[in-house]
């Protein structure tokens, strides 16, 4: 349930859901705004077929009419005539206007637009040769412009004297909107363009969904693309890219990536290429550093006793010689470590006899520097599965690294535990210790501490080593110190 919660939420925040949102709106309001055009058209079409069906019919109803207007527009014969006109066509109002268009005549039951007026311009535009129908007016008794029909007449006033001019006005808009509604509720053809509509809709958005999830899947294999290429497949590329915009952004990518990946093949052999001479040189020392060892013990054992000066002197060759055989080792383990093609040699064997043979290594350089250096060792422990040349460079650079932090008269110890993650060996020492903000520091490259560089000795490989091995090995690994008080290393290696 819960991936398919990611899905949907990763679904709605893509692209495709984006474009789909506004093509869905777009299209609603659009159907929206049509139909509302629509209504009105048919509405206005209604009115205009209303009118030009009746627009003779005020005419028609004058000739009938004239004999009892010139008894006055408001004579009972003039009535009489009126109401029978009505009984015939009940939606009709009838009204007889001056030629100013106020009503002087409203034969409606009850009366309603006596002293009205309505817009002589409307009536004369109707009356013209060829009018834009509709033509709408202001009913004297209507609450909105609607369409009628109009004609010339002259009446006369109450008792039949005089003769003036005015308009007999046919109010057609309650028959048309009635006439309109019921179309509205019974026609087959407006029910045809309603189904019509809907299924355009429905068509439209169909259309639209698929068409768009075929778009945005060329963005999609795009974007896949690109994020293997991220993930380190360089040798990604996009197929067949088209001739447009998508396409070019396809061939872009493949020129962008083809150069990528050239410029890494370069890095790496340039990289191959310095690995192998930092193991060329790593090996190429070590030879006349031997050499150069044994002449100098040679030479310190024919010293005599009162040639001091030149005691140190040797002394001091063999101290430095010491120093770089031991960088030439720690150069010799990064070029091993750097090539991460060659496999590690795993294979089962004792953590405790191999502490035990590395401790003993060091005793006569603990005993020199007045270090007491002990070991806490179950030899029971299970077996470790690791690199057993790697885990011996790990446990020399972590006491030798003790050793010399730990001043004279003070002691460094290795203990050993069995947790459920794997076997445990932690060296601890109770020397000058590192400082917190140096912690994250000191397993770079090259990087000192500040007691390392007042004492003047090492190299900033050795904790850098140990790091990678441990890497390497998908080993857990941690350091705890406080200045003053000491360090703790401890490295748990999977059981065998």
């Amino acid at each position: 349930m819960k991936a398919l919660m990611r899905r949907i939420g990763r679904l709605s925040r893509s692209l495709y859901a984006r474009i789909v949102l506004v093509y869905l709106t777009s299209l609603l309001l659009l159907s929206v705004a049509t139909a509302w055009i629509a209504i009105s058209q048919f509405n206005q079409l209604g009115r205009e077929l209303q009118q030009r069906l009746e627009i003779d019919l005020a005419e028609n109803l004058a000739e009938v009419m004239q004999p009892a207007l010139h008894q006055g527009a408001d004579s009972a014969a003039a009535r009489d005539m009126a109401r029978h006109i009505v009984s015939i066509n009940p939606s009709l109002s009838l009204y007889v206007l001056d030629e100013r268009g106020r009503v002087i005549a409203d034969y409606a039951e009850p009366a309603c637009g006596l002293g009205r007026r309505v817009d002589t311009r409307a009536l004369e535009t109707l009356l013209g040769d060829e009018p834009m129908l509709p033509v709408l007016a202001m009913s004297p008794c209507g609450q909105q412009p609607g369409v009628f029909s109009v004609a010339r007449i002259r009446h006369g006033e109450q008792g039949g004297s005089g003769d003036f001019p005015g308009f007999l006005y046919a109010d057609l808009d309650n028959a048309g909107h009635a006439s309109m509604f019921a179309m509205l509720r019974t026609s087959s053809i407006l029910r045809t363009l309603v189904v019509a509509g809907l299924m355009a809709l429905l068509v439209s958005g169909v259309f639209g969904l698929v068409w768009f999830a075929l778009l945005t899947r060329r963005f999609s294999r795009l974007t896949a693309a690109v994020q293997r290429f991220a993930d380190g497949d360089f040798g990604q590329r996009i197929a067949a890219p088209r001739d447009d915009e998508l396409g070019r952004l396809a061939r872009a990518f493949n020129d962008m990536a083809g150069t990528i990946e050239a410029q890494l093949q370069a890095l790496r052999e340039t990289d191959r290429q310095r690995r192998e001479l930092v193991a060329n040189l790593s090996h190429d020392f070590r030879t006349p550093l031997t050499s150069l060892r044994g002449y100098a013990e040679q030479l310190l054992a024919m010293v005599t006793v009162e040639e001091e000066g030149r005691r140190r002197m040797l002394t001091a060759i063999l101290d430095n010689a010491d120093r770089l055989t031991r960088l030439a080792q720690q150069l010799s383990t990064l070029a091993l470590l750097d090539a991460y093609d060659k496999p590690l040699l795993r294979e089962p064997f004792s953590l405790a006899e191999l502490a035990h043979d590395i401790v003993g290594k060091f005793q006569h350089q603990a005993r020199e520097a007045g270090i007491l250096l002990t070991m806490d060792c179950d030899p029971s422990l299970p077996r470790v599965d690791a690199d057993l040349g790697l885990i011996d460079r790990v446990l020399s650079n972590l006491i030798d690294n003790a050793l010399r932090a730990t001043p004279a008269g003070k002691w460094v110890r290795i203990e050993t535990d069995v947790r459920p993650e794997g076997v445990r060996l932690a060296v601890i020492d109770s020397g000058v210790g590192i400082a917190a903000e140096e912690l994250p520091l000191v397993t770079q490259r090259f990087y000192r501490t500040r007691a390392s560089l007042a004492r003047g000795e090492g190299s900033g490989l050795g904790l850098s080593i140990v790091r990678e091995i441990c890497e390497r090995h998908g080993a857990a690994w941690k350091i705890v110190s406080s200045p003053g008080e000491g360090t703790e290393v401890s490295v748990t290696l999977p059981r065998a």
